[in-house]
């Protein structure tokens, strides 16, 4: 607690610095160039809007690869350069606490998309789950937001916009299909995750996951919580611990020793790692990457 009551007194006086050195960011600010500059939170939101904008749109993104999202804070410079977006683009639902305070000090409300908004919401033990891009259809119904705003900022390119989006939309449901697909047959219902990222995921394709921290990998179990799950995995003869890119595997790999597990990746996807961005993977790839784990964990 008095670790982020500092930051949060560290970003205000970065908003301040910035502020005297951009002058008023409320103001309208169209950019100058010849494409729109979007700013977007996490790599999910820069996956739709670059799928979707593609050579049109001038597009950036905050939290840089390789870095974990949830206690990402931005730099000066990156304040600063986002008070040049004409849309800014962020998921909310409490996963970037930095960027509501950015709101009509850095840019103005209106050239906001908080993506949250336009799904409906899961709560995890009494907090919203911000992890709302895994579940595709959460993706086509966010990726039709962005639409609209590129359209309403852009029109001479809304044929381009909307043929971006229909040919996006075609894939995120070809993706919806290969999960219920590879799903429909599971022989257990249960997976134990190091983090609880995927509510969205296992409501959307009936599963349940156990999680060994919070919504926040940051949230540490309890030694008696570790003691559980192991008794939990041993007892109920659970085969793997699903671990994710970003985290830290220490907890995860005490209690795939002891419950006699073997570990798989579950990517929740919060941003790319420098090896599959140097890969080429995408929203798309990862998820196709997890449901063969899944079906792992869960069918065969």
């Amino acid at each position: 607690m008095i670790r982020m009551k500092k930051m949060n007194k560290l970003l205000l006086i970065a908003i301040s610095i910035v502020l005297l050195l951009t002058g008023c960011g409320g103001e309208n600010n169209i950019s100058k160039g010849d494409r729109p500059i979007i700013y977007t939170s996490i790599y999910p939101l820069y996956f739709l809007a670059y799928e979707i904008g593609k050579e049109n749109i001038d597009l950036r993104i905050v939290v840089p690869a390789g870095s974990e999202s949830h206690d990402y804070e931005p730099s000066i410079k990156q304040l600063k350069d986002i008070e040049k977006a004409d849309i800014f683009i962020y998921i909310g639902a409490g996963l970037e606490t930095w960027a509501d305070r950015l709101l009509n000090s850095i840019i103005s409300e209106e050239k906001a998309l908080r993506a949250s908004d336009l799904v409906e919401l899961i709560q995890v033990d009494g907090a919203y789950d911000p992890h709302i891009w895994l579940d595709p259809l959460n993706m086509i119904k966010i990726g039709e937001g962005i639409k609209d705003r590129l359209i309403l900022l852009d029109g001479k390119n809304k044929d381009d916009y909307n043929t971006n989006f229909e040919q996006l939309s075609a894939r995120l449901k070809e993706l919806d299909r290969s999960f219920m697909e590879g799903l429909k047959d599971k022989k257990r219902d249960t997976i134990l995750v190091s983090h609880a990222a995927f509510a969205y995921m296992a409501k959307r394709y009936d599963f349940k996951q156990m999680s060994v921290a919070g919504i926040s990998p940051e949230q540490e179990p309890s030694p008696k919580t570790i003691a559980d799950i192991i008794d939990v995995a041993i007892d109920n003869d659970f085969k793997y611990i699903f671990l994710e890119t970003l985290a830290n595997p220490k907890t995860a790999t005490v209690i795939a020793e002891e419950a006699n597990l073997e570990v798989l990746i579950l990517n929740p996807i919060e941003g790319l790692t420098e090896e599959e961005e140097k890969n080429g993977e995408d929203y798309i790839s990862i998820m196709e990457e997890n449901l063969v784990n899944l079906e792992k964990a869960l069918v065969r």
